[in-house]
């Protein structure tokens, strides 16, 4: 359990407390499938997030009120999660990137800010490699902490061993690893309940699916971070190797820190993480 624990930490951190934002749910279809969004604000530029693994567009709703009012604001439920269709088989993420793409030019946002927390910092690579006209700048959150690493043998062995216990039991399973892993000592109860609740609540089959499509693009991220056609900006809590990402990164890296939180800044300190994605929307906007 631990090999798995720390390759899992390394891999897939999730994203907490759920405080009033946007009203009501929008939808789309995209390559088939039913995407649930929500969206406010006029501006030319739009920032578009991207929740982590077994959550939802409503881990943004702080981001959502305080941005409002100078860019354009969307927020989507990836398909399989939150309110968005589950009529797929095959859950990738080249696929993910597909939808985010399909999205943009359905909706026709301009000049994207593309966000993505946790497992998605594997989407942004995807966009910017597949879609970089898509995009004006990447940002992750909390993710990306230093370039992925081939598993050995062993590794993989473990991750395959975890897989059959998150078959087997879901919901006791994602239960220990978020009490174990995901939160500060100074994470309120709420917040963890709910990260709980919205975990064991998700379709487990299409969780693992795409559990076990980040452990297949992670293992891309140096070959992807070679070809970014723009810079990666980070928010992080974790400690990130900046120097490793900025040698392979081709447009380099840049790091800004929220400190004290648990894996969810946006939620568990949303005025300093604002702050800090002000920071990176400034450095972006003077590219």
């Amino acid at each position: 359990m631990k090999i798995y624990l720390v390759l899992f930490t390394s891999i897939v951190l999730f994203s907490c407390n759920t405080p009033t934002g946007n009203k009501g749910n929008t939808h789309i279809k995209v390559n088939d499938v039913d995407i649930a969004y929500n969206q406010c604000g006029k501006s030319d530029t739009t920032l578009l997030f991207i929740h982590g693994w077994c959550i939802n567009k409503e881990y943004w709703n702080d981001q959502s009120i305080y941005f409002c009012d100078r860019y354009k604001v969307v927020t989507l439920d990836l398909p399989g999660f939150g309110r968005s269709g589950k009529n797929r088989t095959d859950w990738n993420f080249e696929q993910y990137a597909d939808d985010i793409n399909e999205f943009i030019k359905a909706k026709k946002l301009k000049n994207v800010i593309l966000i993505g927390h946790s497992m998605s910092g594997d989407i942004l690579l995807l966009m910017d490699t597949k879609y970089p006209g898509s995009v004006n700048g990447i940002v992750g959150i909390d993710n990306l902490h230093e370039p992925g690493m081939k598993k050995t043998e062993k590794e993989i062995q473990a991750i395959n061993s975890y897989f059959v216990q998150l078959d087997s039991n879901f919901s006791t399973e994602v239960e220990f690893y978020a009490k174990e892993n995901l939160f500060a000592s100074s994470t309120d109860s709420s917040i963890k309940q709910r990260v709980i609740k919205d975990f064991k609540k998700n379709d487990s089959v299409i969780a693992v699916k795409v559990f076990r499509s980040l452990i297949e693009i992670s293992q891309k991220e140096k070959e992807m971070m070679m070809q970014l056609k723009h810079k990666l900006y980070l928010v992080n809590v974790s400690p990130t190797q900046i120097d490793s990402l900025k040698k392979y990164c081709k447009e380099s890296a840049e790091v800004v820190y929220v400190n004290g939180t648990c894996h969810y800044p946006m939620i568990e300190k949303p005025a300093e993480f604002n702050a800090a994605l002000e920071k990176v929307f400034a450095l972006i906007g003077k590219k």
